[in-house]
């Protein structure tokens, strides 16, 4: 089992080389131009790479490492060809390619433990009727063959897969996740109503948008009843896209080039690191929301 009580210190350092900084390690300064180039490498803080390793260490095989995390956090972020990053690792392709699967895999694994649906009771009100927001999310593909007009989404008019995902309107944690779906026979509302819908408290409804028009446990951005009601709404939608664009701003979701296969355990891993950091320091902008139904 590696050892895996890492500090954050350790993972900037390690960080700062393979991203190309040629100083010394012990002269390696954290400054915010040093902490920026460091996020836009692996795109997330030292800290959160500190705590994802600690949920993950014990899970993997003997010869794993702490720096092979951060092969895998640039491979998501930077999502540059193999040949390009096992030479800023040091390593050849084959090495690179199995160290980073591993690690994508592993934290995919703990989707379970880190996105958790009783998650959209923390800071609850007691009082509104929906503890959610959900969503649907396109991400593109490359053209599957033999061609399916299924894989169509009509979002960027391109092949692409579909997941949704489902916020606590109080504190904007990643409490749902679910996917991969071909977008054009998975429509918003029919995935919702195939698994969420039913886990949902008895008298509990979830804020969408027009996709979920027709489900009475989902309410549009047109049922309220004044307009502090409708600001509330819109921004708890807004911020909602908010963590569309931080899952995102890894490059592997932008545009996936390997089998679509593989895509589910990235975005998996990718909404792990993600939800991680908004409990971790990296909080979304807190919205008002008290709305009965």
């Amino acid at each position: 089992m590696p050892s895996f009580l890492i500090q954050p210190s350790t993972f900037f350092l390690r960080g700062m080389v393979y991203a190309g900084n040629n100083e010394k390690m012990e002269n390696i300064q954290f400054n915010a131009t040093n902490y920026s180039r460091f996020r836009s490498h692996y795109g997330t803080s030292p800290g959160v790479c500190a705590i994802c390793w600690n949920q993950i260490a014990n899970t993997l095989p003997q010869h794993m490492v702490y720096s092979h995390l951060l092969w895998a956090l640039m491979f998501l972020k930077v999502y540059a060809t193999e040949s390009v990053l096992a030479s800023k690792c040091g390593v050849d392709e084959k090495t690179y390619r199995d160290k980073v699967w591993t690690i994508v895999k592993c934290i995919a694994s703990i989707k379970r433990r880190v996105i958790k649906l009783q998650n959209r009771f923390i800071g609850y009100n007691n009082l509104s009727t929906c503890l959610l927001t959900v969503d649907g999310t396109d991400f593109r593909i490359p053209e599957p063959t033999p061609f399916w007009s299924g894989w169509f989404s009509h979002k960027f008019k391109g092949p692409g897969l579909r997941y949704e995902v489902g916020l606590n309107i109080q504190n904007g944690w990643i409490c749902w996740i679910k996917g991969p779906f071909a977008p054009g026979p998975w429509s918003d509302i029919k995935i919702f109503r195939g698994w969420l819908k039913w886990k949902l408290s008895p008298r509990e409804r979830v804020e969408a948008d027009h996709g979920y028009r027709g489900d009475f446990r989902a309410v549009c951005p047109n049922q309220c009843g004044n307009l502090e009601e409708y600001r509330m709404k819109m921004n708890a939608r807004a911020r909602h896209e908010t963590v569309n664009r931080r899952l995102k701003q890894f490059n592997c979701l932008k545009y996936f080039r390997h089998d679509k296969q593989l895509h589910v355990h990235c975005f998996n891993a990718i909404a792990v690191i993600t939800q991680l950091a908004i409990a971790n320091g990296e909080p979304l902008y807190h919205v008002q929301y008290k709305i009965v139904y």
